[in-house]
C-alpha cells in the first residue's frame, strides 16, 4: 500500500507505478503467470513443476501413512529427501509424456532402503539378520536370531530397545492409504537380555492389497532409558533408525 511521506512524497505502489524511498519512480513489473502458463520456452519448467508437485503429494501421503513410526525416527529434511526419491519414481514412468508422468508401483524400487533418519543408519545400528516378506494380506518380519549384546549398537545412556515394524498400502491415484495391524509386536526389551531365536512379527491388512497399490514395510529400532522403573525415550530421536525394507 502506498504511504504519503510528505506533502508530495509517496512510497509504495500507486496505479501500477512504484514510488521508492530515494524518490525514483518505475512501472510495476507485470506478472509472469501468463508467460509461465503459455510460453513455449517455459514448457520444460511447467513439466518439471507439475511432476515435482505430484512427487511432493506422494511423499506426504507415504509419510502420513507411517507417521507413528516416523515420529520417533526422522530428520529435519525427511520430507524433501523423500520427495526427491518420489521424483525418481515418477521419472521411470515410460507411458505418459513429461509433465504427466505418475507413480507406478512397479517402478517403486528407488524407495527400497530409504532411511527416514539420515543421521542413524540401519547398517550401523542393527547387525542381526532379518527379512520382510508378504503373503496375501500379511506382511511379515522374520528375525532368525538376535543377541542384543552383540547385534545392536546402542547409543550412550540407552538401557532398552524396541524393534519397530510397520506396513501400509497406498493408492497413489487417490492419495489414500490403509495401515496394517501389527500383531504381537516384540515390545521394549533390555539391551542386556539373552539371545533369542526365530522371532516373527506379522502386520495384517483388512484385505489383500490391489495389484496397483504400493505396499511399504518399514523396519527400525527405538532406544529407551529406564529410570526408577519407567521407560523414557532418549531425548533426541537422531539415534533411532527407520528404513523402508519392503516395497511391492
Amino acid at each position: 500500500m502506498a504511504q504519503q511521506t510528505g506533502i508530495l512524497g509517496l512510497r509504495g505502489t500507486v496505479g501500477g507505478l512504484v514510488f521508492r524511498k530515494d524518490g525514483s519512480v518505475s512501472q510495476k513489473p507485470a506478472s509472469n503467470k501468463a508467460a509461465f502458463d503459455n510460453s513455449a520456452s517455459m514448457a520444460r519448467t511447467r513439466e518439471n513443476a507439475a511432476e515435482f508437485g505430484l512427487a511432493a503429494k506422494y511423499s506426504k501421503v507415504l509419510r502420513d501413512s507411517l507417521r507413528v513410526a516416523i515420529a520417533a525416527a526422522s530428520d529435519s529434511r525427511v520430507a524433501s529427501r523423500l520427495t526427491q526419491v518420489m521424483r525418481e519414481v515418477i521419472g521411470l514412468d515410460s507411458t505418459n509424456d513429461r509433465g504427466q508422468r505418475v507413480f507406478d508401483a512397479t517402478n517403486s524400487a528407488p524407495l527400497l532402503g530409504f532411511n527416514f533418519n539420515a543421521g542413524a543408519g540401519i547398517g550401523q545400528t542393527m547387525y542381526f539378520p532379518y527379512s520382510v516378506t508378504d503373503n496375501g494380506a500379511d506382511v511379515t518380519l522374520d528375525i532368525p536370531s538376535l543377541n542384543p549384546v552383540s547385534d545392536i549398537s546402542a547409543p550412550q545412556g540407552a538401557t532398552h530397545y524396541e524393534i519397530v515394524f510397520a506396513a501400509s498400502t497406498l493408492d497413489m491415484a487417490t492419495l489414500s492409504y490403509v495401515n496394517a495391524n501389527v500383531r504381537a509386536p516384540l515390545g521394549v526389551q533390555p539391551l542386556n537380555s539373552a539371545a533369542q531365536q526365530g522371532l516373527q512379527v506379522v502386520a495384517s491388512f483388512p484385505a489383500t492389497p490391489a495389484a496397483t497399490d504400493l505396499v511399504v514395510g518399514v523396519v527400525g529400532i527405538n532406544f529407551y532409558q529406564e529410570v526408577n522403573g519407567k521407560m523414557y525415550p532418549l531425548n533426541n530421536n537422531s539415534t533411532n533408525p527407520l528404513a523402508i525394507e519392503y516395497v511391492a
